[in-house]
């Protein structure tokens, strides 16, 4: 009688994932570049879903495009970004860019301003549980700058997680509970500090020249508090400006992001802060330095 043959062995679980959701293209790079960069160095797996194609951005550089639209171009851009931030997997939500508030392009009817919630939550839901990421980020309830599109994929984030977990909701794949859902931020006393370090050294700040003397002078930004993880980044800062970089047309040579010397740069975008807003702190009242905190990385497995 021939030998049985070995037990097989179990496949590998697939590593933890990090899906972040952002409303255009250069956005992940601006908001996630280096908490993206990190998670892929550090074997973790990286999904990012685009929820537009950035029709309403402008060709800021006066980059030769040779005949080909500017989308076209947005797009290559953008997956050059994301092949320097090492991010594994990227979708497209499918949704127009509806441009600043007021403009006649927040009208139009593919546009992402004007999506019904729960149809785009929907489309969301399926890429979860498709991809089935530990840890979602998006941007806050307030766009971070007002922004219709940053409000937008917060909204249908928040509801996109909820039908992701529902066994009863009509979305296609099994049911996934996302452990962690974070909204990127920028504490005020941060953007403080970097505007009086900028106008210190002699550069001009995103502020414009006012003596800013309090955080409450700010309209931009969360109360430092409130801000629950901030991720150090400083090692993957070369990766975030090269990936930024690559979305040339939006962030030209002449770029706040690209010529801010090294020693302030580390300074500005040398950590990335979040808050967390659905999910438990690995200790309750104490400042996180990882979006994985308290989650082993190494017992995780996909439900």
């Amino acid at each position: 009688m021939p030998p049985l043959p070995p037990p097989s062995s179990p496949p590998p679980s697939p590593p933890p994932t990090l899906l972040c959701v952002h409303p255009h293209p250069d956005d992940e790079s601006i908001a996630c570049g280096g908490v993206l960069a990190r998670a892929a160095d550090q074997g973790l797996r990286t999904v990012v879903v685009t929820c537009t194609g950035g029709e309403e951005g402008d060709n800021l550089a006066g980059i030769d495009l040779g005949g080909e639209s500017l989308v076209s171009h947005r797009r290559r851009e953008l997956a050059a970004a994301l092949a320097v931030l090492g991010v594994a997997q990227h979708h497209w939500l499918g949704y127009r860019d509806s441009g600043m508030v007021g403009l006649a392009s927040n009208d139009h009817p593919d546009s992402f301003h004007r999506a019904e919630v729960g149809e785009a939550a929907s489309r969301l839901a399926a890429l979860i549980r498709a991809e089935r990421p530990q840890v979602v980020v998006s941007d806050d309830e307030h766009g971070t700058y007002g922004h219709p599109d940053h409000v937008q994929a917060h909204r249908v984030t928040v509801a996109a997680v909820a039908l992701a977990a529902d066994p009863g909701a009509a979305v296609e794949g099994a049911p996934w509970r996302v452990a962690k859902r974070y909204v990127h931020t920028l504490g005020r006393g941060r953007l403080l500090a970097v505007h009086r370090a900028l106008l210190d050294a002699g550069l001009p700040s995103p502020f414009g020249d006012a003596g800013l003397e309090r955080v409450e002078d700010l309209a931009l930004g969360t109360d430092d508090a409130a801000v629950t993880t901030e991720v150090d980044v400083r090692a993957w800062l070369s990766a975030k400006r090269a990936a930024l970089a690559a979305h040339a047309s939006q962030i030209g040579p002449d770029s706040f992001f690209l010529n801010t010397p090294d020693a302030l740069a580390e300074q500005m975008f040398g950590s990335e802060q979040f808050v967390l807003e659905d999910g438990a702190l690995r200790v309750p009242g104490q400042l996180e330095d990882d979006l994985f905190a308290g989650l082993d990385r190494t017992t995780i497995q996909r439900q």
